[in-house]
């Protein structure tokens, strides 16, 4: 009977642990409704932004002088608050921004 018993508490003791485990988190939403472009600031800048989900997004631009070209990225953003919009500046050595994308991460 004693060794039903506690075989029984550790069965809940176990269950107890696997349902309360810290640091288990539910899978956060990807990004979702993500943009990027390239605004009319002086110097022109790159900018990518999501509406939704969480994790985190960043711009990339390549920039250009003449035929040779180069890639740069912007900071990583959290996908939340007013701080949300990753933005990336061509250097003045490649000065002309030729294209944009982005990257998304949880």
């Amino acid at each position: 009977m004693k060794k039903t018993i506690f075989t029984l508490m550790a069965s809940a003791a176990v269950t107890a642990a696997v349902v309360l485990a810290p640091g288990v988190a539910q899978a956060e939403p990807l990004p979702s409704g993500c943009k990027s472009g390239i605004n009319g600031a002086t110097p022109p800048e790159a900018y990518a932004y999501c509406t939704g989900g969480g994790g985190y997004v960043r711009v990339y631009v390549t920039c250009a002088k003449g035929s040779a070209k180069k890639r740069v990225a912007g900071p990583w953003k959290v996908n939340a608050g007013e701080d949300r919009i990753s933005f990336a500046h061509c250097p003045s050595s490649y000065p002309k921004p030729v294209a944009h994308s982005y990257d998304i991460k949880r």
